[in-house]
């Protein structure tokens, strides 16, 4: 039994009032085997214990007239569990009776090995609790709780295992050790107390041990000092218990093969997955080919082995400190320890880390940690991953017309790879490629930020990299520019961005302003580069100036012909040369040039041509009876026509190589479908110009097919740069793309504005002048918009707004033309417009004060209703738009210009809004505000333009508390997407369902 001596009762004396002491006592339960209970002993006056005591039940302790301890208390709860209750609680569920459950039990080995291991548990915790004082025993239950005292001895004993090869087998011994002596375990009274941990009565002691013993291993030596094993089983032997009680115990080997010191140490940092599928650095260590981590508690390896046809043990004692050097070593490269040898880096410790992070780490780290080293290996699914650092290196440049071939190799140690051959991965967003030995690279993040674009626009052979000189602007700071990597491609870019000067051709008439005479140089530099070219300027810049002044450049830069060389080749054709006779004069004959534009702009550009390019031979290609002769037009310098001749005589055009192809006013080749689109971009040519005051008036997709026409392959298909662009720009506010987009186009496109480059033209000064309908107008409104706006909000929320877009524009459309005039939906209509009469009464101020005004409009029948007032009051007017004959356009604008009388110009946006000089008026009015806002620009520089000399004002009519004020918030949006993409980065959208349900809220 386990116990107390009278007067040291656990944590302090006896307790002096009921002078009894508390003590532990061990017994032999008949069914169960060794148990333990605890007694309170009355004590005689010399302080020995008395015959009179009682045992503790642990549930009536507050009962006792006792002052038990913390310790105590534990102890005796634990005991507690020993108690013929708590064993039926857990092995006795059936309540069967006392003497069938222990009958049943002694049958049941399982049930007897748990119950043995249940006793042996809390038995051990007792001792644990009882070391350093008296425990006591007794042999019969009868006997007195203290007939036998033992000392639970505090300090563990030590067990030396000692194994040697003999002729026959193995030989086995244990040694118990106790400071030092040596303690015979085949004493008398000997016995195993527990198993796990080991507790072992010896004499007047109980010993526990200094390593986790299993007490089953020491009972044999109880009766023998010796155990052997015979040699057919050795090896087996060898491998279970030997090689398991060489791992945790003092082991002393004789006659084995047994090696000890590692010949060879290292540290090793690999990639492995903690239990949430995270990526960790896991941190190992090597002895020899022996791997452990700081998670394996052992202090020893041991592993057994063949060498030399023979069993070998290898048994390593770890050396702790080094381990721990590189444990350091690994902090210091700001790296976290999760566990024992689990470790990230600290700005990746709060988030998800993937293999690919890890990798990187490595592959950025590797040279500090074999520095310090430490091996680096990155293994996942069988793969082997290589840690290596890829390094790009440019190793030749050639140049071949438009193109340059660009050889760079990736070097991945010990390879040289050929950078194309990274393409597919970059393309496809694929990390993972596989190097020549097998191991997989992993390709930077960064590549595929850097190096997407150029394979966007590569057109390779097998080995080299081949770009178009068309994308110098992709190349604009580009990470294969920096640094020495291509100073070659550098000098390259950097010449195709060069800002040279030209002489002004000699034959010109005028002088050009500072800006014109740089977008002058900026269209002839491309020229020489044979790249195409959109001049943007604001309208009204002088952009006709501009490009009228290369076509003169050009024809002064061919070389002179005598007029007897080419005069026989001459003669042939004169008569059929586009129905008409020529004279030739004795000079150059110059390649020809065709501009392209609406109708209405062939004037304009006759005059511009006549004024400051007189020497230009030009021919209007116009009518019915319009004739062309491939063979002869060279002696044509500029030959004008219109988008709508070259659709019907695409195939008389195509047989000529022009110089020069000129497109004016660009955007209306914006739609991609448009059969002027498809036509113009089959015309063939030398060099090409777009001019637009507004290359992006809805969206970008307006730029694809200028820009197209332009430079074929500059932006890919259609559908690709939708993909690419459009969609990420316009929907998702993707500013990266919008920037990759601006470098694209970049170097073709040229714009300067009015604030920017003329600040001599005169002020312009816009009003908004807001209109009231009349009760009348208010009322079928209002009517109007209820009906339409619950037609379309219903077909949107059944067929969603793509299908929707017929009802939206009819809804739309009805709702502005009520806003202008009602009798523009309902020609029965008999009552006024406020609209109307605002409109009338601002023209009759405007003939007071002696000025001449433009009145725009997208609504012809609108331009009518003001017509028939003019006519009634007798007022003077001009009139444009789509009915009225090309041919008699000229005389329509020069009436109004010339004639004083005609201070009013009615002119259709469409018709009249693009191409017009008008700077005798110094009024605009937009009566009827149109979608886009490029369109009403363009108008108001009819009259605010170069030659312009008095103050502009411009009125725009809104119809108040209608649509037309919520299309002034859609136009100032369409405006901001051209800002962005031509000059800024920014974001937009397009319109969505909470706009439409804003138009008719």
């Amino acid at each position: 039994m386990v116990g107390f001596e009278a007067g040291n009762i656990l944590h302090g004396a006896c307790n002096e009032m009921t002078k009894t002491q508390l003590i532990f006592s061990f017994f032999r339960h008949p069914a169960y085997g060794l148990s333990l209970e605890a007694y309170l002993v009355d004590l005689l006056d010399n302080g020995s214990f008395s015959y009179q005591y009682k045992r503790i039940n642990y549930e009536l302790i507050s009962n006792y007239d006792y002052s038990f301890t913390e310790n105590e208390t534990k102890i005796l709860k634990k005991i507690e569990d020993l108690s013929q209750k708590n064993i039926d609680k857990h092995f006795n569920p059936k309540k069967l009776k006392l003497e069938v459950f222990q009958e049943k039990l002694s049958k049941d080995k399982d049930q007897w090995r748990l119950l043995s291991s249940y006793f042996d548990k809390r038995v051990a915790y007792c001792l644990a609790h009882l070391k350093g004082k008296k425990a006591y025993w007794k042999d019969r239950i009868s006997d007195h709780p203290s007939m036998i005292a033992l000392n639970v001895l505090e300090n563990p004993a030590q067990l030396i295992y000692f194994f040697s090869k003999t002729e026959n087998g193995i030989s086995y011994k244990l040694e118990m050790r106790y400071n030092g002596k040596q303690i015979s375990l085949q004493k008398p009274s000997t016995e195993v107390i527990c198993n796990e941990p080991a507790w072992i009565k010896h004499s007047e002691n109980i010993y526990h041990f200094s390593d986790p013993t299993d007490g089953q291993k020491l009972i044999p030596f109880l009766k023998k000092d010796t155990v052997s094993i015979p040699d057919k089983l050795s090896e087996v032997y060898l491998s279970s218990f030997m090689l398991k009680a060489s791992k945790k115990f003092d082991v002393r080997y004789e006659g084995f093969n047994v090696k000890e010191t590692p010949e060879n140490k290292s540290a090793l940092l690999t990639i492995e997955s903690d239990v949430n599928n995270n990526a960790v650095f896991q941190l190992s260590y090597f002895y020899d080919n022996l791997q452990i981590t700081d998670a394996q508690a052992n202090d020893v390896i041991v592993k057994l082995q063949k060498h030399d046809d023979q069993l070998q043990l290898i048994r390593f004692q770890r050396d702790i400190n080094w381990e721990k050097g590189f444990e350091n070593k690994l902090l210091d490269k700001n790296l976290v320890k999760l566990n024992p040898s689990w470790f990230v880096p600290n700005d990746l410790k709060n988030q998800k880390v993937d293999f690919d992070m890890l990798v990187t780490w490595l592959s950025d780290n590797k040279k500090l940690l074999i520095e310090e080293n430490i091996l680096v290996e990155a293994t996942q699914t069988g793969k082997v991953y290589s840690t290596e650092v890829a390094k790009l290196e440019t190793k030749n440049i050639s140049e071949n017309d438009d193109w340059f071939d660009i050889y760079i190799l990736v070097i991945i140690e010990p390879f040289e790879i050929p950078f194309i051959k990274f393409k597919k991965n970059i393309q496809e967003k694929r990390k993972d490629f596989k190097l020549p030995n097998g191991r997989i690279f992993l390709l930077p993040d960064s590549w595929f930020v850097q190096y997407s674009d150029i394979f966007e626009i590569d057109e390779s052979d097998e080995n080299s990299l081949r770009i178009h000189k068309q994308h110098q602007g992709v190349l604009q700071g580009h990470p294969l520019l920096s640094g020495d990597l291509s100073p070659k491609i550098k000098e390259t870019v950097l010449g195709l961005n060069a800002k040279p000067e030209y002489d002004i051709p000699t034959g010109l008439i005028g002088t050009l302003r500072d800006y014109q005479k740089k977008g002058y140089d900026w269209l002839c530099h491309l020229g020489e580069e044979k790249l195409g070219a959109c001049l943007a300027d604001d309208m009204g810049l002088g952009k006709t100036l501009q490009v009228i002044a290369v076509l003169q450049r050009i024809k002064e830069q061919v070389k002179t012909i005598k007029h007897k060389e080419v005069e026989n080749s001459i003669e042939l054709v004169q008569l059929n040369l586009f129905n008409i006779a020529q004279k030739f004069d004795d000079e150059v004959i110059s390649p020809c040039n065709l501009v392209v534009m609406a109708p209405s702009l062939i004037h304009n550009w006759e005059n511009e041509l006549k004024k400051f390019a007189p020497q230009l031979k030009v021919y209007k290609y116009l009518g019915q009876r319009r004739n062309l002769v491939p063979e002869s037009i060279d002696y044509y310098d500029v030959i004008l026509t219109t988008y709508g001749i070259v659709r019907n005589d695409l195939n008389s055009l195509q047989k000529y190589t022009f110089e020069y192809i000129v497109l004016d006013e660009s955007q209306l080749i914006k739609n991609s479908s448009s059969a002027s689109f498809q036509s113009v971009k089959l015309l063939k040519g030398n060099r090409r110009v777009v001019l637009t005051g507004t290359p992006v008036e809805n969206s970008l997709t307006d730029l694809w097919s200028q820009l197209t026409f332009l430079q074929p392959r500059l932006l890919g298909s259609f559908k690709a740069f939708k993909q690419e662009y459009v969609v990420p720009i316009e929907q998702q506010k993707d500013i990266s793309k919008l920037e990759k987009l601006r470098k694209i186009i970049q170097p073709f496109i040229l714009r300067r504005t009015k604030e920017e480059v003329a600040p001599e033209l005169p002020d312009v000064t816009r009003t908004v002048h807001y209109c009231e309908m009349n009760a009348e107008q208010k009322d079928l409104y209002e009517s109007e918009k209820s009906i339409y706006r619950n037609k379309i909000l219903d077909v949107i929320e059944s067929e969603g707004i793509d299908k929707s877009q017929i009802m939206i524009l009819r809804g739309l459309m009805q709702l502005r033309k009520i806003a202008i005039h009602p009798i523009l939906n309902n020609a029965s209509y008999i009552g006024t417009s406020g609209k109307l009469e605002e409109i009338l009464g601002r023209l009759t101020q405007i003939k007071e004060e002696n000025r001449k005004v433009l009145i725009f409009s997208p609504f012809v029948k609108h331009l009518y209703l003001i017509r028939e007032q003019l006519i009634t009051s007798k007022t003077p007017y001009s009139f444009l738009a789509g009915e009225v004959l090309q041919q008699q356009r000229a005389s329509v604008i020069s009436e109004f210009d010339k004639h004083k009388g005609h201070r009013v110009f009615l002119i259709q946006l469409k018709t009249g809004g693009a191409g017009l000089n008008l700077t005798e008026a110094d009024c605009v009015f937009l009566i009827d505000p149109w979608w886009n806002p490029a369109a009403e620009e363009q108008a108001i520089a009819r009259a605010h333009r170069i030659g312009q000399s008095k103050h502009v004002f411009v009125w725009r009519f809104i119809t108040k508390d209608t649509i037309e004020e919520k299309i002034l918030k859609l136009q100032e949006r369409k405006s901001r997407l051209a800002f962005d993409v031509i000059e800024h980065t920014n974001t937009f959208g397009k319109i969505t369902e909470e706009d439409l349900k804003e138009l008719f809220g």
